[in-house]
């Protein structure tokens, strides 16, 4: 697949969206990243899909990384990355940036055990967001917390959601649908630890 920008439209705002299973793209896209988010802590929107397995508590190999921050997204097809450049397990590594997400513990330690890249600072956003607000919150998922904290009305179409995310070719459904999940936990991860 060739390397591809999408624009996804969501919030008010543009997401410029570079999907890929090239190393090269991928490298150049966290070099962009390097060369303009400075200020501590960076924060980082951090999810992955993989295609749903037909055993419910059973879970398939992580097909995509999505990484988000402010109005740039990096959809990774890592079923088909021809390699990982080491400038991405660097930025995953380096304490300088948080990465964040709803459990986001499990995609991490997902993303080791798989493909032994290691995020060395992460969040989870909703046990940020039940400390900031106690008694407001018992299990929110992502939908909700974007909703309260950051007016984001986030489409959770199950079809999609439930979709087979290992295939060649993303549908643009999929695209923006991944890069969405990602912004949104950007969002309010800034909001929980940078803005407080």
């Amino acid at each position: 697949m060739a390397p591809s920008k999408h624009m996804v439209y969501f919030g008010g705002r543009t997401i410029e969206t570079t999907v890929t299973d090239k190393g090269s793209e991928a490298h150049d896209w966290v070099l962009e990243i390097l060369s303009t988010h400075r200020q501590e802590p960076v924060i980082v929107g951090l999810d992955i899909e993989w295609r749903p397995h037909q055993i419910s508590y059973m879970s398939n190999k992580t097909a995509t990384l999505q990484l988000c921050i402010d109005n740039k997204c990096l959809i990774l097809q890592m079923f088909y990355m021809d390699w990982i450049p080491q400038v991405l397990k660097d930025f995953l590594g380096d304490s300088r940036f948080k990465f964040v997400g709803i459990e986001v513990a499990d995609d991490v330690k997902k993303l080791q055990n798989e493909y032994g890249l290691v995020c060395s600072s992460h969040a989870d956003i909703r046990l940020l967001a039940k400390e900031r607000y106690p008694g407001c919150f018992r299990r929110p998922g992502l939908k909700d917390l974007a909703l309260e904290l950051v007016g984001l009305c986030m489409p959770k179409p199950r079809h999609v959601t439930m979709s087979d995310w290992q295939t060649r070719v993303l549908s643009v459904e999929q695209i923006e649908y991944a890069c969405i999940d990602a912004y949104a936990s950007y969002k309010i991860g800034y909001k929980l630890i940078v803005e407080k």
